[in-house]
């Protein structure tokens, strides 16, 4: 029997969606320098610099883009850049709220600024109107992200990893924090990030901001862009404290590129993009990112070290675990806590499937919401409990993963994702220096599971806790009740 057509709305083929979907779409080996970007105050502040030093050209392509004081400094920063005649380019998932400067179309409304949206699920409004709308049988479109982020400056430098552009990212949120991980790079590796940026910059399911619709209103909110964001920063950092700088001399940024780029490790890679096509694949279709990192941890002997901030790893994953660990390879992964992590829905996938992990033979670890690390990574005015989401990986001691990609079902089947694997000994000591400080006993909680059945974690105390600890009761019943949820699929 013929499949049915996969409904493309008229802006792909059926034979290139299936051509496409399953490729990677950009896949190269070779030779670049590197450096990780472990704190947040130094991923931040690497960003920054690239704006503030940026001569020709800057492309941002993110996730969420929250409209915090973060968000709003690099709104206000990327002004600056174009109004020195820099070409900036921004592309941003469509089912997170964006910057309210970014999202209004004023900035768009710059001769030297384009913004877009990727597979926008609803009619925008203005400048933005026209675009690829679902039709009817468009599930699994309806379900996908753009998981990516990277950073392009100049076309020499690249800014990759797991961040988004929201203060928690970076250690600066009032209210909860996140530890992640970036890295810096230069090399051919940068030329990877701007083909893959492009190919989704010109796909038919962006959609692109019509300056030729572009209203006598919008361009008088581009008049007062530079005073009201500038207003808008300086009151949102005072309100929340905000530890960082909300711009940089050309002095100061120069000087910092020219710290991390002393730093970098010059290593073989392989860099690694989801296909734009797979926002229109049908059924389960495994991402291209994750059988580059399934290769990397296929080709384990001894040991893996791994932090996976949403751990729900399903069947084919857990026999990956179970094949290298049944040939002696030492298995260590670190996960949220429900204390310590940023959403519900996903805790319920972690819990559902903590069992499943410990069977194939792997040290499962959760974050401490309260650990010792956190003053390490939290720069806010106040101590807040301390998050994950981190994707990073140490195969043997030589081989490296940093990106986008989380283990979940959403990242392996519904989001697309990015990532490099890094392959240099000197690096991965860096690398894996970083990930092993959560695994200290005072950092975070060992799971086991005891005969019984019943699960236990237990910290540096020695303390045997029977129950998710240091989670009040609500927090508790309300993850329970989602654990029965049968949406594993999706998270």
């Amino acid at each position: 029997m013929e499949a049915a057509a996969v409904p493309t709305v008229g802006l792909v083929s059926d034979k290139a969606v299936a051509q496409r979907v399953n490729q990677r779409t950009v896949h190269r080996r070779g030779t670049s320098s590197f450096e990780i970007l472990a704190d947040g105050k130094e991923a931040f502040l690497a960003r920054l610099a690239a704006v503030e030093t940026a001569q020709t050209s800057l492309d941002f392509q993110y996730f969420i883009w929250a409209d915090d004081v973060t968000g709003t400094v690099f709104a206000a920063r990327l002004l600056a850049a174009a109004d020195r005649g820099v070409k900036v380019r921004i592309l941003l998932d469509i089912t997170k709220g964006a910057q309210w400067e970014v999202r209004s179309g004023a900035l768009a409304s710059h001769p030297n600024i384009e913004v877009a949206f990727f597979n926008p699920m609803t009619a925008l409004k203005g400048i933005f109107a026209g675009n690829p709308i679902p039709v009817l049988g468009e599930v699994d479109r309806m379900q996908s992200r753009m998981h990516n982020k990277i950073l392009v400056a100049d076309n020499t430098l690249f800014i990759g990893g797991g961040r988004n552009l929201a203060d928690g990212y970076f250690g600066a949120d009032s209210k909860h924090n996140m530890r992640d991980l970036d890295f810096i790079a230069k090399g051919p590796v940068v030329q990877d990030a701007a083909r893959s940026f492009q190919l989704y910059w010109d796909s038919p399911l962006t959609r692109k901001a019509d300056k030729t619709k572009i209203t006598d209103d919008e361009r008088d909110d581009l008049d007062d862009l530079r005073e009201t964001t500038s207003r808008k920063k300086w009151i949102l950092s005072l309100k929340k404290g905000y530890p960082y700088p909300k711009s940089m001399t050309s002095a100061d940024a120069f000087k910092l590129l020219q710290e991390l780029s002393g730093r970098m490790i010059w290593a073989d890679y392989e860099f690694v993009a989801d296909p734009p096509e797979r926002m229109l694949r049908r059924g389960k279709v495994p991402s291209p990112t994750w059988r580059t990192k399934e290769s990397a941890l296929a080709g384990a002997q001894k040991e893996v070290v791994m932090h996976a901030a949403y751990l729900i790893p399903q069947e084919e994953v857990l026999e990956l675990f179970g094949q290298i660990g049944r040939r002696g390879v030492k298995v260590s992964l670190l996960t949220n806590s429900l204390a310590s992590i940023d959403g519900l829905i996903a805790m319920s996938g972690i819990a559902n499937r903590r069992r499943d992990v410990l069977d194939t033979g792997a040290s499962l670890y959760e974050l401490n919401a309260r650990a010792p690390v956190r003053e390490k990574y939290i720069h806010s005015s106040k101590m807040t409990p301390l998050g994950m989401h981190t994707k990073g990986m140490v195969v043997d001691d030589r081989v490296s993963f940093i990106g986008s990609y989380n283990m979940d079902p959403r990242s392996k089947y519904i989001n697309t994702e990015t990532g490099v694997i890094i392959d240099s000994p000197a690096f991965a000591a860096r690398l894996k220096d970083y990930l092993l400080e959560d695994f200290d006993e005072v950092n975070c909680w060992h799971l086991t599971c005891e005969e019984n059945g019943r699960l236990c974690w237990t910290g540096a105390d020695g303390v045997k806790h029977y129950r998710d600890p240091e989670a009040p009761l609500q927090k508790r019943l309300s993850y329970w009740l989602l654990t029965h949820m049968p949406w594993e699929d999706l998270l």
